[in-house]
């Protein structure tokens, strides 16, 4: 009976675990709706666009950072959470740096001017899209680990699609050095494409985090 009452206050204290989830994928939107932004900006050229696209990029990041942090909270406070306290952290940590990174390359790209993106950083905003799209769909099928063999093939298509962005990065580095001379221009163009590296290299951060949730309850 004591057993029984100390269960029912727990649950009336203590968040909801399943609510991880509902973060999880809120955060998981917010990336894909980011990249689109991203991806939209990277391919125009009219700076009154590039300041539309850059202004809702933000208020994405914003609402992250507000999941983020909600998430973080609640660890102090949940009793029981789905899975290891230390793996919800780290994805959600991932999640986030994703949208950071997508804002990150606007704010580099406004300082040195609106018509820095060279084609291969377009490409690589669209193979953004795609990794972010591909990490959605991995974190909505997380709660229920019937799911496990499509999660870690999904994991498996993000890494491969890290590699493609690995390989269009190093495409457009090889024609900047080969095609340009200036300093500044070399030093503005390598940033952006670190950036855009880091983006796509924290989707693969997630597929990780994802993937040894998922080995470890199969």
């Amino acid at each position: 009976m004591a057993n029984a009452a100390f269960g029912r206050l727990m649950a009336a204290i203590t968040p909801r675990n399943d609510n991880y989830f509902v973060l999880f994928n809120s955060l998981a939107d917010c990336a894909v709706k980011g990249s689109k932004v991203l991806a939209m900006m990277a391919a125009v050229r009219d700076s009154d666009k590039f300041d539309e696209h850059f202004a809702e990029i933000r208020k994405i990041e914003s609402e992250a950072d507000e999941y983020t942090k909600e998430i973080l909270l609640s660890l102090h406070k949940t009793f029981i959470t789905p899975f290891d306290r230390r793996e919800i952290r780290e994805l959600a940590m991932a999640l986030d740096d994703i949208i950071d990174y997508m804002e990150a390359i606007p704010q580099s790209a406004q300082i040195y001017g609106h018509s820095s993106f060279t084609p291969e950083m377009v490409a690589l905003a669209q193979i953004l899209l795609r990794a972010s799209e591909k990490v959605r769909e991995a974190v909505n099928m997380l709660s229920d680990m019937k799911n496990a063999e499509v999660i870690l093939r999904t994991c498996a298509e993000i890494s491969s699609i890290e590699g493609e962005a690995d390989h269009v990065m190093r495409s457009g580095m090889h024609r900047l050095f080969s095609e340009v001379e200036d300093a500044r221009t070399l030093i503005r163009s390598k940033e952006l494409y670190d950036l855009f590296e880091e983006a796509v290299d924290s989707c693969e951060d997630v597929a990780d985090v994802i993937h040894g949730v998922v080995l470890e309850r199969i």
